[in-house]
């Protein structure tokens, strides 16, 4: 049987190993707990927390196994430490040339099946592993791995709390043996205070006098000097409110020592309300005859360190919160290998099953053909560039065959020395908004078709009204016949723009191009609401000449779509008013009202396409939310812009910027 090779710093690692005073020390529930945890986790009978020491294997931690060592030529273990970084798995030590003739195989404990997490501390030194065992072959799947990995993470972080602990019990010892000497001299024990790393002060007499304090425990009072010789209460009223004389008096009176850790105070500091965690203690000093004479104040500032902790506690809490009412998934890709892990709910937008392991070219092959590459360029680009994701795709599931859309989002997580890079993100099912947005566009496209037929004979039967109205000289007839005739026109036109909303989704749209006034929009508006909208007060201020070059009729669109709604939108007496200026190379036109305005929270969103403000105010007005979105890429188009100011309340101001024209009008031009 060839036995584990030692490691390259074996010298090292062992007295690595003996700074922790973990070996021959007794059972603690804190890691049986892991053991316990581990096996359960992995379904093994036994899990060991095992320190491979020079000639010998001891178990602090044994979960199913009464042995509390053994040799370190039998060890599996020492085999682990050799490759701290990875996870040793033997899934049959009975085929494996390392192990076939291992007294361990071939005996009683007729091992099998081996799992083992190195224990690697903070100065990279392997201890030892946290190990699962079976007799039967056996394989961890990635959820397991993972976990033990997590297992053995929290098992190096009970040891450095345990060091910390013994530490900062063997500081205490060290305290009290101060304490001794101050029993002695008093003038020793001052300077021996000042000169310490920790904030401590010397208190004598009922009323805690103080009668010393270096200045790690000034600062930590927020006083200076002139507070030595003063009761306690007197010099520090801010912390005698929390109590702290009575404690100190306890200790004074009983002889008892009294300590703290993490202790919340909130108290003035350097006139400031400041919030602090101490670890302190108070320690009697004695005479020779066992009587108190004084009282030993000493504390540790551990507030950057409870508050980091706290945080990242309420972090992750929200976090895990957030994703499981979200119904998110999660991922992560290592930016190195593209180890690929997912979610439960991740692997079930992909169609996977839960135990199912999914690599990331597995779920790249469930992406729909046509966003196939795209997604998986730009996840190497966001990697290598080190860029944010933000993408919407299509899904086959691998097992249900169903076409999902999702929303995935991710960003790049720097490696450092214990992990490499993480890419990683977020999953959403956004299914059910692209199949609303589908049917809208069915819909409209529905709708708009059938508008054409009725559409187009009315037309014609306003032309053959108009005829006769001119022959019979009948002039106002004729002249609200040619207006009936235009609105008709204009509503082909609305017509013609419902169904293009399609190719204006993907970017496409026709502009019949020509160089006219902006003002004639302007009156041709003003023309078609002084018949149309006779109760509302709508007042036009035209501007100087200023030449556009665009489509006349989409941008006299776009004004009685903004008018429509200012009136729409306002009290019953509407009063609007429509300016127009120069700005710089631009043509600006303004639609003002004093309606209901818009909150705040729904302004960015006005002219997304079939957005609609929902409150109380706007239950009752009709509309499919698409008018503003069309004006908007209308203007676009032109090479403008479209915005709103708004109150609730106190109105709301629309407006349109479109470039203005290098060209003089076409004299030709329709």
């Amino acid at each position: 049987m060839p036995a584990a090779p030692t490691t390259p710093n074996e010298s090292k690692r062992l007295a690595a190993l003996r700074s922790y005073n973990i070996l021959d020390t007794a059972t603690e529930e804190d890691f049986d707990e892991l053991t316990e945890l581990a096996s359960a986790i992995c379904s093994t009978p036994i899990a060991l927390i095992s320190f491979v020491d020079k000639d010998r294997q001891w178990f602090k931690s044994r979960h199913g196994l009464d042995v509390t060592e053994t040799d370190r030529a039998l060890s599996f273990c020492a085999h682990a430490i050799n490759s701290p970084t990875e996870i040793l798995e033997v899934e049959n030590a009975k085929e494996d040339k390392r192990f076939m003739d291992n007294e361990l195989v071939t005996g009683p404990m007729d091992i099998t099946f081996y799992a083992g997490v190195p224990l690697v501390d903070i100065s990279g030194a392997a201890l030892g592993s946290l190990c699962v065992i079976d007799s039967v072959q056996h394989k961890l799947n990635s959820s397991q791995r993972k976990a033990l990995k997590t297992l053995a993470r929290q098992v190096i972080d009970k040891l450095e709390l345990r060091k910390k602990v013994l530490e900062l019990d063997n500081s205490r010892k060290r305290i009290k043996r101060l304490n001794e000497l101050l029993l002695a001299k008093e003038r020793e024990a001052t300077q021996i205070i000042e000169h310490t790393p920790t904030a401590m002060a010397l208190h004598v007499g009922e009323d805690m006098e103080i009668r010393f304090a270096n200045k790690m425990m000034l600062g930590a009072w927020g006083k200076d000097e002139r507070v030595f010789g003063m009761n306690f209460k007197d010099a520090l009223p801010e912390l005698d409110k929390l109590d702290f004389p009575t404690t100190m008096r306890q200790v004074y009176r009983k002889g008892i020592h009294y300590e703290q850790k993490e202790a919340h105070m909130l108290y003035m500091h350097y006139g400031k309300l400041k919030e602090f965690y101490y670890n302190y203690a108070f320690t009697p000093l004695k005479l020779s005859d066992g009587s108190v004479w004084g009282v030993l104040n000493t504390a540790v500032d551990v507030t950057d360190i409870v508050k980091s902790r706290i945080a990242v506690e309420r972090a992750e809490e929200q976090l895990r919160l957030a994703v499981q009412s979200a119904q998110l998934g999660t991922w992560s890709i290592n930016a190195d290998t593209y180890e690929f892990n997912a979610s439960d709910r991740t692997k079930e937008l992909f169609g996977f099953l839960p135990d199912e392991d999914i690599t990331y070219e597995s779920a790249v092959n469930q992406i729909t053909e046509e966003y196939r590459d795209k997604v998986n360029s730009t996840v190497e680009t966001a990697i290598k560039e080190n860029r944010g994701f933000d993408m919407e795709y299509a899904i086959t599931g691998l097992h249900d065959g169903k076409l999902r859309w999702v929303r995935a989002t991710g960003k790049l997580y720097a490696a450092d020395d214990s992990k490499a890079a993480l890419f990683s993100g977020t999953l959403s099912d956004i299914t059910e908004r692209k199949q609303d947005e589908q049917r809208k566009n069915d819909f409209i496209g529905m709708v708009s078709h059938e508008l054409k037929t009725p559409l187009t004979s009315m037309k014609g039967y306003l032309q053959i009204i108009g005829q006769r109205a001119n022959k019979l000289g009948d002039a106002p007839i004729a002249d609200f016949t040619k207006k009936t005739q235009r609105q008709a026109d204009k509503m082909q036109a609305l017509v013609t723009g419902f169904l293009d909303v399609a190719r204006i989704t993907e970017g496409k749209i026709q502009l019949n191009n020509d160089v006219f006034d902006i003002n004639d929009v302007m009156r041709a508006a003003e023309d078609e609401f002084s018949v149309s909208c006779k109760g509302a007060n709508i007042t036009f201020r035209l501007c100087d000449s200023l030449l556009i070059n665009g489509d006349k009729d989409k941008m006299e669109q776009v004004l009685i779509n903004f008018i429509n709604n200012a009136i729409k939108y306002s009290a019953d007496e509407p009063e609007v008013t429509i300016t127009c200026t120069k700005a710089g190379d631009n043509a600006l036109v303004t639609v003002s009202d004093r309606g209901i305005g818009i909150p705040a929270a729904d302004i960015p969103y006005i002219f997304d396409r079939f957005y609609r403000v929902e409150n109380t105010h706007v239950k009752m007005i009709s509309g499919f939310g698409i008018g503003l979105y069309i004006c908007k890429e209308i203007i676009e188009h032109h090479g403008g812009t479209v915005g709103v100011q708004s109150e609730p309340g106190k109105g709301s101001d629309f407006w349109f910027s479109v470039p203005l024209s290098k060209q003089p009008i076409n004299n030709t031009s329709r």
